[in-house]
């Protein structure tokens, strides 16, 4: 296979020799080593193949066996480049191509999210191209298992993720679990502190040193259980500190402050039929719009659509088009009657209580009030819950220190 290789990179011929004296001329060949294959026996002489450059080695014996040489085909790179000279900007323009696809398939071009039901994917894809992986990365900077790790510290509905790195496009794959799931262990020294008021209802202290207790008042900063621990003599003096990442979990009830409105008198729209269309070409962040349709209307919604150019389902480019669609419309007033305001007031809340217990809190109570004030329906109260209010803070001793003491 390499030699086959080597040959078409070369350049070889199809010749036919002919003459005086064909056997002694192939016996000038093989005596000074010039390669010749599948050599056939012709009336005239012999049919051979050989390299480009073995014709000008031949020259001597052709004049010293009164033979002569007839190129019959002619194989390789530089034949074909000869051949098409006169399109030589063609092959440049496909050779540049090919490397251009080249240099952008190490990048990542394209980020998915499967896996999600009440995460929204907009906002992971957000989050990661903002805080982790912005499009355009080299593949080889890319850490899945640590874009795994920090995710799953982020976002506490995840119960799984798994992230593919498949040719310019990153996959991640996730679900969702009820179940709460456990805590990120932490393995700086540090102290576990209440992330806001409340009193504690639950504590269970699983590494370090216990320092609030059931019923007590915390406020937020407050340490309910210390990292450092204290080894005692027998008679009560301390002999040796340590510092470790309190680990442990604390259950307290508070009150989480609930306000919503809204407004009797509002503005709804009314589509007209024409829809604007136009089309915006655009590479990595730089935009080209050719022609933008006249509005004769001030007020219309914007529709973008992004196709991106990908070639096979796994490559894609930095560049495509953008079709936007704009659709005109009137503002007509419309007003809400006290029941209806107050049905989807309470409607909203439903469902932000849903949300807090598919995270694991408990209401306890509901203390909020439906209203009317300055022309619009108010719902303003509090929501009494139960849920884990422990938050890791640092104590500044360094790993390597901690360990020494």
């Amino acid at each position: 296979m390499l030699l086959r290789l080597l040959r078409a990179f070369f350049g070889y011929v199809r010749a036919e020799a002919y003459g005086f004296a064909p056997e002694r001329f192939m016996n000038l060949l093989i005596k000074h080593e010039i390669i010749v294959w599948d050599v056939e026996r012709t009336q005239r002489g012999f049919i051979f193949y050989t390299g480009r450059r073995n014709l000008l080695s031949m020259k001597p014996y052709l004049h010293k066996t009164n033979m002569k040489v007839k190129v019959l085909e002619k194989h390789g790179m530089p034949y074909f480049l000869r051949r098409n000279r006169k399109r030589a900007a063609f092959v440049l323009g496909f050779l540049l191509s090919m490397g251009l696809l080249y240099g952008l398939s190490l990048f990542v071009w394209e980020v998915r999210i499967e896996g999600e039901t009440s995460l929204v994917a907009e906002n992971l894809l957000s989050r990661i191209e903002e805080a982790y992986l912005p499009l355009g990365t080299l593949k080889s900077k890319v850490d899945c298992s640590g874009l795994e790790q920090a995710l799953r510290k982020d976002f506490s509905e995840i119960s799984w993720v798994s992230c593919e790195l498949k040719g310019t496009v990153l996959t991640v794959h996730l679900e969702e679990g009820s179940a709460t799931r456990p805590p990120y262990k932490e393995e700086r020294p540090g102290d576990l502190v209440a992330s806001e008021d409340a009193r504690i209802t639950k504590m269970v202290t699983r590494q370090g040193t216990p320092v609030s207790k059931l019923g007590d008042e915390v406020k937020k900063g407050d340490i309910l259980i210390s990292g450092t621990i204290y080894l005692y003599d027998d008679n009560h003096e301390v002999i040796e500190t340590s510092y470790i990442a309190a680990d442990g979990d604390v259950c307290g009830t508070c009150e989480l402050p609930y306000e919503d409105y809204v407004e009797l008198q509002y503005y709804r729209k009314r589509y007209r039929q024409e829809v604007s269309r136009h089309i915006t070409l655009y590479f990595l962040d730089y935009c080209l719009t050719p022609w933008i349709p006249r509005m004769e209307e001030a007020n219309y919604d914007t529709y973008t659509q992004i196709h991106k150019a990908r070639i096979f389902d796994y490559f894609y480019l930095p560049f495509g088009y953008k079709l936007i669609r704009r659709t005109p419309y009137t503002l007509e007033k419309m007003s809400y009657s006290e029941e209806e305001a107050k049905a989807i007031l309470n409607r909203r809340l439903r469902k932000k209580i849903k949300d807090f217990q598919e995270k694991g809190v408990e209401i306890m109570e509901n203390h909020v009030k439906i209203g009317k004030e300055n022309g619009k329906l108010t719902a303003k109260g509090t929501l009494t819950v139960r849920k884990s209010i422990t938050q890791f803070k640092e104590n500044g001793i360094a790993g390597s220190e901690a360990d020494q003491r």
